[in-house]
């Protein structure tokens, strides 16, 4: 029996030394154009930003920019996760680029606070969105139920091919659907890449304090 535990301890002291060394920062998330999941403890030095950057000359043909940062221990901040996508916001006509034209202008300039939701039960939006509340323009007109969101219905399906513009289904080209009434519209696939990058980090159904996660318009 002492010649058994002997041979056993010899067999398990091989092999930690033969086990390879791991860096000391194994695992760790690095900088990256593509999401990476945040280790434990590292929420309150990540911050992250959706841009919704405005095309005056064409509001369907603007932008959304996802970026998280991360402040590093010596006070350095490093970009982890970067990636746009096109988007749009106004309704059409001369007031579309108008944000104090309720239903028609597109949404304020400014920040706004976010909550993402995986499947949001509205009687217009459904599915993936990202609420962002209400947000007084400059001449006092308060913009109310804004949203960065699709056109989709319940968790995410596209409702049956029918005549005519329909909020349950993603139709462009052959309608307009980057159009909103001054919420930020993304097509299905975009929106589901940005809440997959959005899941890497941050979780549905919080609303984070605006120094963690914000939408900034301008």
């Amino acid at each position: 029996m002492a010649r058994v535990r002997a041979l056993v301890a010899l067999l398990l002291a091989a092999l930690v030394v033969a086990a390879p060394a791991l860096p000391a920062d194994a695992g760790a998330p690095v900088a990256t154009s593509g999401p990476t999941s945040a280790p434990a403890g590292d929420g309150p030095r990540l911050k992250a930003r959706i841009v919704f950057v405005k095309d005056y000359d064409h509001p369907w043909r603007s932008e959304v920019v996802w970026r998280v940062t991360r402040r590093q221990a010596d006070g350095d901040v490093v970009l982890r996760d970067r990636k746009s996508w096109r988007a749009g916001s106004g309704f059409g006509g001369g007031s579309t680029t108008d944000p104090c034209v309720r239903n028609v202008g597109w949404l304020p300039d400014g920040r706004y606070r976010v909550t993402q939701h995986a499947n949001y039960q509205g009687s217009l939006i459904h599915g993936r969105a990202f609420f962002l509340g209400a947000k007084e323009c400059p001449d006092g007109t308060l913009r109310t139920d804004l949203f960065l969101h699709t056109e989709t219905g319940d968790r995410n399906r596209q409702c049956a091919n029918r005549p005519g513009d329909q909020i349950c289904r993603w139709e462009a080209p052959k309608v307009n659907d980057w159009r909103s009434h001054g919420c930020i519209k993304m097509d299905p696939a975009s929106l589901r890449q940005l809440t997959r990058h959005f899941h890497r980090w941050f979780d549905a159904g919080v609303r984070y304090p605006a120094r963690r996660v914000s939408l900034r318009v301008r």
